[in-house]
Formats: C-alpha cells, sequence, structure tokens
C-alpha cells in the first residue's frame, strides 16, 4: 500500500499470485460493486436494508484491502435501531463514506492503468 493509499495492494497480491489480469479484473469488479452500492445507500433506508448495504460495501472493501472504507462500513452497520438523530448521523457517516470509496476507486483505476504501461 501507497503511504496514504486506500488500497493495500500487498493484501490483494496475496491473493492473485503474480496474476496481473485477475487483478485487474477484481479491482474493476470491486469499482462497479461499490458504484452500485453507494446508490443503494440512503439515509431513510430501512435499518435493514441500510445494515445489508454496509455489510456488502465492508466486504468489498475487504476483500481488495481497502482497510479505512471496511472500517467506515463497518460504523455504518451499527447505525441501526431506534436512535435520536439517526438520520442526520447516518447522512454524516455517508459522505465521509463517499469520499473513501471515491478515493478508493479512484486509486483502483491509477494503479490498473499503471500496471498497463
Amino acid at each position: 500500500m501507497t503511504a496514504g493509499g486506500m488500497i493495500d495492494f500487498d493484501h490483494l497480491e496475496k491473493y492473485v499470485v503474480g496474476d496481473d489480469m485477475l487483478r485487474d479484473e477484481i479491482l474493476e469488479i470491486f469499482s462497479e460493486q461499490v458504484c452500485l452500492l453507494l446508490e443503494k445507500f440512503d439515509v431513510f433506508q430501512t435499518d435493514e436494508a441500510w445494515k445489508n448495504t454496509a455489510h456488502t460495501l465492508k466486504g468489498a472493501a475487504r476483500g481488495v484491502g481497502a482497510w479505512s472504507l471496511g472500517k467506515i462500513c463497518e460504523e455504518a452497520e451499527n447505525m441501526i435501531g431506534a436512535a435520536p438523530g439517526k438520520q442526520e448521523a447516518r447522512a454524516t457517516l455517508l459522505v465521509s463514506l463517499r469520499v473513501m470509496a471515491s478515493d478508493a476507486i479512484d486509486e483502483a483505476k491509477r494503479f490498473r492503468l499503471a500496471a498497463a504501461i
């Protein structure tokens, strides 16, 4: 993982074992899945839908070594139940989550492009 990087490419390498095509495919699937899941996230989702979206995104993030994104998704998973200001708390977290997700997608794209050269 590069300093300040969003994705731990050493972690990912443990699974692809030098297969650049597999690595690129995993990063592309990750990016597509993250985009789809971000479209689903809504502060007014039912608790079950919110938790499922956060959980699925957490798994995708951890699968490629996007540890910070996975951690914030874990926080999101717990934003369920009857809590005062829940939607506001979700909205605040969702802003950070979207920024991290966008950064991870951008990093995956930059890595794939640099590897193609």
